[in-house]
C-alpha cells in the first residue's frame, strides 16, 4: 500500500515539475511577442457593460449547467445546491493544478447528498460526452462560415467535419455494442503483448468508464433533454467570450471567437497542461486565432485579457458556492443536533 501511495506522489510530483515547466516556457514565448503594459492598458479599457453582461450570461451557464447534472442524477438533488456544487467545481477545475476539479466534484455530491463516486464519476463522464457533442456540433459550422470567407479553409474544414463524424460513430458504437467492442480489441492486444503497456491500459480503463457511464444514456428522453441543455450551456459560454473579447474593445467575429475558444477547451486534453491552463490556453488560442486572420499581436493579447476576466469570473462565483455551501452544510448539522435534542 505504501508503495503504491509513493507511486501516486511520485508521479503526481513529475506531473506538476512539467506542468510548471510548460507554463513558464510557452508565458515566456507567448509575452515575448507582446508588452505585459499592452494586456495591462487593454484590461482598464475594457467596456464595464460587456463585463456585467457577460458574468451575467455566465451565471446563466452555471445554471444550466446545474440543471443538466439535475437531469443526470434523476432529480433528485436541488438545482440550487448543484449550482453551489457546479461554481467551486468550476473555479478548483480550472484554477487548481492537475485539474483537481474532477475529484471534487465527486467529494461534494458524496460528501453532502450521501451519492457514492461511481455515480459522480458516471454523471461527470456523461457531462463530458455530451459538452462534446454541443462542442464539435458548434465548431464545425463555424468551421463551415469561416471557409466561405477565408479562401484555402475548406479543406481544414472538411477534414474536421470527417474527424468529428468518426468520433461521433465511435461513440454511438460503444453506446449500442457495449463491452462487445472492447473484446476483439482486448484479443488485439493480448496477442500483439501491447496490453502491459501503460498508456494503452489507461485508454481501455477510460473506454471502460465511458461504457460504464454511458448506460444512463439508454434512457432517451433524459439524454435528448440534457444534451439540449448541452447546447445551452456552450452557447451561452461562447457568448461570454465574445462579450469580453468585444468590450475589449477586439472585433473578432463570433464564429472565429468560437474555434479560438474551443481550441482552449480542448487544450485540457493535452497530456501535459498548464498550471490553471495558464500558457496551454494562451498558445492555443494564438495559434487558431493567427491563421484565421488576427493579427499576432492582438491574439495574445484577447487571449491574455480573457484568461484574466475568466480567472476573475471563475473566483467570484466559486467563493460564493463554497460560502453557500458552508452555510448549508451548517444548518443542516444544527438541524440534526436540534432533533437529536428533542
Amino acid at each position: 500500500m505504501r508503495n503504491l501511495v509513493d507511486s501516486y506522489m511520485k508521479k503526481r510530483n513529475q506531473g506538476l515539475i512539467m506542468a510548471a515547466a510548460v507554463t513558464a516556457i510557452l508565458l515566456y514565448l507567448t509575452l515575448s511577442h507582446v508588452k505585459p503594459a499592452d494586456i495591462v492598458y487593454t484590461l482598464k479599457s475594457t467596456d464595464p457593460l460587456y463585463l456585467v453582461i457577460s458574468f451575467f450570461i455566465y451565471i446563466c451557464c452555471n445554471v444550466f449547467r446545474a440543471m443538466r447534472f439535475y437531469v443526470l442524477l434523476d432529480k433528485r438533488i436541488k438545482i440550487h445546491s448543484l449550482f453551489n456544487i457546479v461554481c467551486v467545481y468550476n473555479m478548483v477545475n480550472n484554477m487548481a493544478p492537475m485539474r483537481a476539479g474532477e475529484i471534487s466534484y465527486v467529494y461534494m455530491l458524496k460528501r453532502l447528498h450521501n451519492k457514492n463516486a461511481a455515480i459522480g464519476v458516471s454523471t461527470l463522464i456523461v457531462a463530458r460526452i455530451l459538452d462534446f457533442i454541443a462542442i464539435c456540433s458548434l465548431f464545425t459550422a463555424s468551421s463551415w462560415i469561416a471557409a466561405e470567407r477565408i479562401e484555402g479553409l475548406r479543406p481544414a474544414a472538411i477534414m474536421v467535419s470527417l474527424l468529428i463524424i468518426a468520433c461521433f460513430l465511435l461513440l454511438i458504437m460503444l453506446l449500442r455494442c457495449r463491452e462487445c467492442l472492447l473484446y476483439p480489441l482486448d484479443c488485439y492486444l493480448d496477442k500483439n503483448g501491447l496490453d502491459k503497456d501503460p498508456r494503452i491500459e489507461y485508454i481501455i480503463l477510460k473506454l471502460r468508464e465511458m461504457i460504464r457511464a454511458m448506460e444512463s444514456m439508454r434512457d432517451t428522453k433524459m439524454t435528448v433533454l440534457a444534451l439540449i441543455i448541452s447546447f445551452f450551456i456552450w452557447i451561452a459560454n461562447f457568448s461570454v467570450v465574445f462579450l469580453v473579447v468585444k468590450g475589449m474593445n477586439f472585433d473578432i467575429p463570433l464564429h472565429i471567437v468560437i474555434m479560438g475558444s474551443t481550441s482552449t477547451v480542448l487544450s485540457t486534453l493535452l497530456p501535459v497542461y498548464g498550471i490553471a491552463g495558464l500558457g496551454t490556453s494562451q498558445g492555443l488560442w494564438t495559434l487558431v486565432f493567427v491563421p484565421l486572420g488576427i493579427s499576432l499581436n492582438d491574439a495574445i493579447i484577447s487571449a491574455f485579457g480573457y484568461y484574466i476576466i475568466q480567472m476573475i469570473f471563475y473566483l467570484t462565483l466559486g467563493v460564493y458556492g463554497l460560502i453557500s455551501l458552508k452555510i448549508v452544510k451548517s444548518v443542516q448539522q444544527n438541524s440534526f443536533a436540534f432533533r437529536r435534542c428533542q
